[in-house]
């Protein structure tokens, strides 16, 4: 045969070279390619074209659509994969960058991950929700050339040029089986690509093999199924399978397509090109193969599978790969002993024919014969018995008439208020419960009541319960009031209730009514705000008094919501869950106050797991705690991350229990241990809070010392956070009196470094001990150091913290005299227009850029007895490099100036400016000794250490003069 449909005709696309890309879009209407040239063309079937604007700047090695239509995804050699909207083909962004060329894409079935691979040591598994890196399968020693999503979401197959194909689990990012050499190996420069392609049904993996056929592979146990070989007399290098399943196509250097029949192993059509073809694709809908060659030139071939035979897009029931067994208990070994070469199935019905360029009638003529003989011997098989076609321990039906058989498809957590308890056979539960009190739901017979009880019994009066008509189902805490909210319910619409504690009017209590289909989610409550998200996923505002303060669209189905002050946090959906399971979903901190959104991103949870609480810890720093038993906070460190701070894990958690969390401060995780059976704390018995400490969960370092890192990590983390918290005060201008709370911190921070470094001069660390020293905050701790390495005989390292003791002094002796002449140098100036009259001063803008400018500090000597009071004296020296075109002090009609500005004597008739005396000013000896041009900032440093010194002395010499007559 050679090619019973239309004879394609060929288009020019893209420049010639040995990589181009092909593919259907959805509907079957147009065809995207790309090829070394670097370009993308969308070819519409009205004939136009469409090019994105933003394009690669080197060869497309890949391209992959989302099964939704909607993305399109590129990859290239310049280590970029683009993301760009499809059909209008607009650029979204670049999702990620390797260090090498890439060289393989694929979605999955979902098209929630986005698979990238190439000659970087790794496969990233891309989140298409917010383009994050997911996971990172290492494992080929070979660049990755062929990735597939495996149909029932389970598996991801990779090849590498080496020829080794992978099984990964797309759950857990593990190897589950590797193939070494299944495929021929490659150069990355031919044309040949070792495709690899599922079945639609997802039970076998299609991969070239080595001798010029297509090997099956079973998706559980990796093991050969069958072969369909005999078409191809050099190795296949790109495969497609047609979207019933019932067809695969194949191609290969040797300029001929073959189309296979999966069900009977036989193939039953070929066509022969007169350019390779190195990627194919087949028409969604209808029966037509998109062709791509070397020359980058695309075509079509028109009714690829013969008439007489059913459509490759029909999904009709139809028996399984020749009702799968069937096939697979037929062995070559088998195939091997008959004589004729139609007796071995395997090879089908061109295993002996020379295909070459000069292909003749009499070969066509053969090849019939044979394909009817091999379907008379398949025949013959069956009715002999000798295929048992129903094998109940191993029959597996693969239906090829469907795409595949889906497990259910993971679906989005339900909405949930933090510190609820779910409805159990008691008549009691909590509808809110934090450090602050809670709010119990009591079930009468028609009317609940609802009361409110708070942890501290000293706090004012009790309040009286509520009687419930509405049926609430959430509620919130706060200092000042609670809110409650119940969901519709029948012809009952969702209502919102607001309750003050205390207020100086009388019925200050307000409430809300939504009309159908609104429906409250989740509540929260704060100082003068109330905030309630809907099902039309509205975010409400209101005021203390009830007043509908603002209203806006949040991003996605909220999931639960929290408040503390004046903070509000809301998390939501932003897509469907991933293949995996794992939610995906956003967060947002309000400031009600100042109606500004202060922080917002991605919220990370524990793979697998859904969330299971949210709120702020008491210092206002966002908290959450997954069904895994990670609990986490939000840091502004690196840009705000989440930093995993207590994990109750099976294995540290041996009793059994279950962790319900409250709340947490800095120090302290509180929290309720239920025993098994209970997941939740019951009204009756109360309570009882646990406190834990942090525990990160940590690797084991070779230190020893987890606990101790641990503890270093949490007290850094609490310094940072009190520290910027001080700063963003000063900057608001409030004042906030945490100086000792970071003194505070920083002497046990030091505690824990010391014990630290003593760790590591036992375990022999001395480089980390040094650095663990250099993180030391207090001068008494860094002495503590040297004392401690001294002690343990450790000369090198003590005298290295040693200098950085020094090194430490100087720099804060500096900065205090920095300070200080600052301090001094403004006054100064501000006495001498009074006095002498001169013009001010230019700005340093005014002179040349080579100019230097010495302030020489003011000198004085210690006052004696009898001496006179101290003169004081400001001088500001300057010295240039270079010529000044400029007059300091803008006297333009002076001719002459001095470069040193002297402040005159007091006149005794006027009254001074400026009577504070500086301490720092030493009395002058003459008239006419002065500073000398040119002297530094750091000589006067040193002069003033070196009077401070000597002036101690003196003063030391003199009382002990003094206590000697007193002792006689």
């Amino acid at each position: 045969m050679s090619g019973s449909g239309k004879q394609p005709r060929f288009s020019e696309a893209h420049g010639k070279g040995t990589r181009a890309c092909i593919l259907w879009d959805n509907q079957g209407n147009d065809i995207v390619t790309a090829g070394t040239d670097a370009r993308i063309i969308i070819h519409k079937a009205t004939g136009e074209t469409v090019v994105p604007s933003v394009l690669h700047q080197k060869p497309v090695t890949s391209l992959a659509l989302s099964p939704n239509g909607l993305l399109l995804a590129s990859a290239s050699i310049d280590h970029t994969v683009k993301l760009y909207t499809y059909p209008g083909a607009v650029f979204q962004t670049n999702v990620t960058r390797f260090n090498l060329p890439i060289r393989a894409l694929a979605f999955s079935v979902t098209g929630g991950l986005l698979a990238a691979g190439g000659d970087d040591d790794g496969i990233k598994l891309i989140s298409t929700a917010d383009n994050s890196i997911v996971r990172v399968m290492k494992g080929h020693d070979a660049p990755v050339v062929s990735l597939a999503f495996d149909p029932k979401n389970e598996f991801l197959a990779s090849v590498g040029a080496d020829g080794t194909v992978m099984f990964w689990s797309l759950d857990t990012g593990a190897k589950i089986h590797t193939l070494k050499h299944a495929a021929p190996e490659l150069d990355l420069e031919d044309s040949c690509v070792n495709q690899i392609a599922w079945h639609p049904s997802g039970d076998v993996l299609a991969v070239p093999g080595h001798q010029f056929d297509v090997v099956m592979y079973d998706r559980d146990t990796a093991e050969v199924h069958f072969r369909m070989r005999g078409g191809h007399n050099t190795s296949v290098g790109f495969l497609a399978w047609s979207p019933n399943g019932k067809y695969l196509a194949t191609t290969a250097e040797d300029r001929k397509i073959m189309l296979w029949d999966a069900e009977k192993r036989l193939d039953l059509d070929r066509l022969k090109v007169p350019t390779q073809v190195i990627a194919l694709a087949w028409k969604p809908t209808g029966n037509a193969l998109a062709l791509i060659d070397l020359e980058g030139k695309y075509g079509v071939w028109e009714d690829a599978v013969p008439g007489h035979l059913s459509s490759p897009s029909a999904m009709e029931q139809t028996s399984s790969l020749v009702t799968k067994r069937e096939l697979l208990h037929f062995s070559d070994d088998e195939a091997d002993e008959k004589n004729t070469p139609c007796e071995s199935e395997d090879e089908g019905i061109g295993a002996e024919v020379d295909l070459n360029d000069d292909e003749s009638d009499e070969e066509e003529t053969m090849l019939k014969t044979k394909s009817k003989g091999s379907a008379k011997k398949v025949a013959q098989f069956k009715d002999s018995g000798l295929v048992k076609v129903k094998r109940e321990d191993t029959s597996i039906p693969l239906q090829s008439g469907n795409l595949c058989s889906h497990k259910p498809r993971p679906e989005r957590q339900s909405s949930f208020q933090p510190g609820v308890t779910q409805r159990t056979a008691g008549t009691r539960r909590f509808l809110a419960y934090d450090l602050l009190g809670c709010i119990i739901t009591s079930e009468g017979d028609g009317v609940n009541h609802i009361e409110v009880e708070f942890h501290d019994t000293t706090r004012g009066h009790r309040i009286a319960p509520l009687a419930d008509y509405f049926g609430f189902t959430m509620a919130a805490l706060s200092e000042k009031g609670s809110v409650l909210a119940n969901p519709q319910k029948d012809k009952t619409p969702s209502t919102l209730v607001y309750r003050p504690f205390s207020s100086w009017a009388g019925n200050s209590e307000w409430s809300m009514r939504f009309p159908s289909p609104e429906e409250v989610k989740a509540v929260a409550v704060g100082d003068g705000w109330v905030a309630a998200a809907t099902s039309l996923d509205y975010l409400r505002i209101y005021s203390e008094s009830g007043r509908q303060k603002y209203l806006f669209s949040l991003t996605g189905p909220v999931v639960s919501m929290a408040g503390r002050k004046q903070l509000l946090a809301v998390v939501t959906h932003v897509s469907d869950p991933m293949d995996s399971g794992q939610q995906v979903m956003r967060y947002i901190v309000l400031d009600m106050l100042t109606n500004q959104q202060m922080l917002t991103g991605p919220l990370p949870i524990t793979p697998c797991s859904e969330l299971k609480w949210l709120g702020f810890s008491e210092s206002g720093s966002l908290s959450t705690f997954d069904s895994k038993g990670v609990l986490r906070i939000l840091s502004r460190s690196y840009g705000g991350c989440w930093v995993p701070i207590y994990s109750s894990t099976p294995e540290q958690n041996t009793s059994g229990e279950t962790t319900w969390i409250v709340g947490l401060n800095d120090t302290q995780i509180f929290c309720i241990k239920c025993k098994a059976p209970e997941v939740q704390p019951q009204v009756q018995p109360k309570p009882v809070l646990s406190i834990v400490s942090p525990v990160m969960p940590l690797a084991h370092s070779d230190l020893g010392a987890t606990e101790l890192e641990t503890e270093l990590i949490w007290k850094s983390f609490l310094l940072e956070e009190t520290r910027l918290r001080t700063d963003e005060a000063a900057l608001r201008g409030e004042v906030e009196e945490d100086d000792d709370e970071i003194m505070k911190t920083e002497a046990e921070q030091d505690r824990c470094l010391l014990r630290l470094i003593a760790a590591c001069c036992h375990g022999d660390k001395l480089t980390r001990a040094l650095e663990l020293a250099s993180m030391l905050s207090l001068h008494k701790s860094l002495e503590g150091a040297v004392k401690l390495v001294s002690a343990m005989r450790l000369p090198a390292l003590a005298e290295r913290i040693n200098t950085l003791l020094e090194a430490r002094r100087n720099t804060e002796s500096a900065a205090v005299v920095h300070r200080e002449i600052k301090e001094i140098t403004p006054s100064s100036a501000r006495l001498r227009p009074d006095v002498t009259g001169a013009q001010p001063l230019k700005t340093a803008s005014a002179f040349n850029l080579k100019e230097a400018r010495t302030i020489t500090e003011p000198r004085f000597e210690s006052p004696r007895a009898g001496a006179e009071p101290p003169v004081i004296r400001n001088e500001i020296t300057l010295s240039r490099n270079d010529k000044v075109g400029e007059s300091v002090t803008e006297q333009n009609q002076q001719p002459a100036r001095s470069d040193t500005i002297t402040q005159p004597p007091k006149v005794k008739s006027r009254e001074p400016l400026a009577k504070s005396v500086n301490p720092f000013a030493k009395q002058k000896q003459s008239d006419d000794s002065g500073p000398a041009n040119g002297v530094s900032v750091l000589s006067a440093i040193k002069k003033l250490q070196a009077q401070g010194v000597k002036r101690q002395e003196t003063v030391g010499k003199e009382k002990a003069s003094e206590k000697k007559p007193r002792s006689s």
